[in-house]
């Protein structure tokens, strides 16, 4: 199946952009697509992403077709899904 990884600020810059399509096996879940993503990107993706032990990073947010998403919480994805990583952003 077809799905979209949509990035935020500092992550779509590291990323290449804000928008990747996935294609993902049936039955995959929201954690599938996200780890799938930071396997194929740079390193400072992952970094951004992943803590060096694998746990996300506290500060990422996850919403899957717009409803958030808890990374503990296993969440199955479906054709044309869309996962936004929201990153912080400094700004005041």
């Amino acid at each position: 199946m077809i799905v979209t990884i949509q990035c935020f600020a500092q992550l779509a810059r590291s990323a290449g952009g804000a928008d990747h399509e996935l294609n993902l096996d049936d039955g995959a879940t929201a954690q599938d697509a996200l780890r799938l993503f930071a396997e194929n990107s740079s390193e400072e993706t992952r970094a951004l992403l992943f803590t060096e032990t694998g746990e996300l990073q506290p500060t990422i947010l996850l919403f899957l077709d717009e409803e958030p998403l808890l990374f503990s919480e296993p969440a199955p994805m479906r054709e044309r899904s869309t996962l936004f990583i929201a990153t912080p952003i400094a700004g005041g």
